[in-house]
């Protein structure tokens, strides 16, 4: 490390995770772990005294951002994510049990930061296929329960989404939690019809989960299903808006994606 470098380091006192796990990890995380993830973030597992823990290194932040985040405009990704974790937890929800994090600092600015969890290897991921109608049902009252509470994930998306099946019974857990937003009362409306447009690849399961989602609310279901749509509509002109823009020479590079979190 140079004498420029310094780190930020926060870890929960642990019986079982050697204490020199995570303030090494910097050192060690490019050479160890088994990466199950490998895009602008990077994740790797490693087997800890027998147990399973999940690393996320965060990338360098875009310019625009990196400055934010190091003037203490914004929290960075990996303590967010870990101060998210605890909430939730604390209003009765499932995310993978938080270890502790690193931020690290170059001169004033922020480079790399780690967040340092449970693996859930008990739970898999949605992902992006058809799902039998109980599941959906089950994530609509899932949902339901997120939404009176305060809680919406704004990245609630198929892989963000674990669940596990027992007896008929579904639970869930939720991942990349770095952009969450807590309400003290009930989610509003319009951010409602945001999140339901997300969880679910095609229209069809969309409008499915939509409409179990009203008759729990007891909400217009039809109603829910043509604006939940239509937002998802406009979402998906603007992603593919997005995806044309970023091919043009020079955006990439102020978007900060010419910054590898593999070094």
């Amino acid at each position: 490390m140079s004498k420029k470098t310094s780190r930020e380091i926060f870890t929960v006192p642990n019986a079982w995770l050697p204490e020199n796990f995570i303030p090494e990890l910097p050192d060690t995380f490019s050479s160890s772990g088994e990466i199950i993830h490998n895009a602008r973030n990077q994740i790797r597992v490693y087997n800890v005294n027998g147990r399973r823990v999940n690393v996320k290194k965060f990338c360098i932040p875009p310019i625009v951002n990196r400055i934010l985040y190091s003037w203490g405009w914004r929290i960075p990704k990996a303590k967010k994510t870990f101060l998210n974790a605890n909430e939730i937890v604390k209003r009765g929800f499932q995310t993978p049990q938080p270890y502790g994090y690193i931020i690290e600092r170059n001169g004033w600015l922020i480079n790399f930061s780690y967040f340092v969890s449970e693996q859930a290897d008990h739970l898999k991921p949605m992902g992006y296929k058809n799902h039998p109608l109980p599941l959906i049902k089950a994530l609509a009252a899932y949902t339901v329960q997120l939404h009176q509470k305060g809680l919406v994930h704004i990245d609630y998306t198929p892989n963000n989404i674990l669940f596990a099946e027992q007896d008929g019974n579904f639970t869930f857990s939720l991942v990349d939690i770095n952009r969450f937003r807590f309400y003290k009362a009930e989610v509003p409306t319009a951010a409602v019809l945001t999140n339901l447009m997300k969880p679910f690849h095609d229209d069809e399961q969309i409008k499915r989960f939509a409409t179990e989602y009203a008759r729990l609310r007891g909400w217009n279901a039809e109603k829910l299903c043509q604006k939940v749509l239509r937002r998802r509509y406009i979402r998906n002109f603007y992603d593919r808006a997005k995806a044309t823009l970023k091919k043009i020479p020079g955006v990439n590079l102020f978007l900060g994606k010419n910054l590898s979190n593999r070094s």
